[in-house]
């Protein structure tokens, strides 16, 4: 344990907005990786005969189907990622207005 735990806030914000910068960026690319995959899924290039039409049932149809569950999976795990910088910005922000409201209470 330690005695006491300290929050530089310019650092911990310079960190938020660059984890938001990374998350912006990282969704940016995860929806552009997503659409060229839809793309691609929707012109079966595994073909329409009657191997590639199992092929696409059991891949991409059906109750919790294999790829459906990885994109959207993918997806929420980026989105969170997305707003972690958001996320860590209101928690620095929430412990200085309550460091400043308790040193209006408790003056030095």
């Amino acid at each position: 344990m330690t005695d006491s735990t300290a929050v530089n806030p310019t650092q911990a914000l310079s960190g938020a907005a660059q984890m938001s910068s990374t998350g912006d960026a990282m969704l940016k690319r995860w929806r552009a990786l997503r659409a060229r995959i839809d793309h691609l899924n929707a012109s079966q290039p595994w073909g329409n005969d009657e191997p590639g039409r199992n092929f696409n049932k059991n891949y991409l149809e059906g109750d919790n189907p294999p790829c459906t569950s990885v994109l959207e999976g993918g997806e929420s795990m980026v989105i969170a990622v997305s707003k972690l910088g958001e996320q860590i910005r209101e928690g620095v922000q929430g412990v200085v207005d309550v460091d400043d409201l308790t040193a209006q209470w408790f003056k030095k």
